[in-house]
């Protein structure tokens, strides 16, 4: 496991080196380019495949992701 990890910003989309002690410190790590909370609680939407990929595809840690559609269900 290396000590860092990349965390892309479900804000502005920038792309964040975190230490891994702080987040297992539980330390909330805010983004260096908004400095918005990189984990505030709330669902991001992506509506888009690019948008996607910028905050999925690039980061380092485990994300959930729950698809859903208004017509399905």
């Amino acid at each position: 496991m290396t000590d860092t990890v990349i965390i892309a910003c479900p804000h502005c989309g920038g792309l964040n080196r975190a230490p891994v002690a702080r987040l297992e410190a539980r330390e909330a790590p805010n983004c260096g380019k908004c400095h918005a909370a990189l984990f505030d609680g709330h669902p991001t939407e992506l509506v888009t495949a690019e948008a996607f990929d910028r905050l999925v595809g690039k980061t380092d840690i485990p994300v959930l992701v729950d698809f859903w559609a208004g017509w399905c269900g």
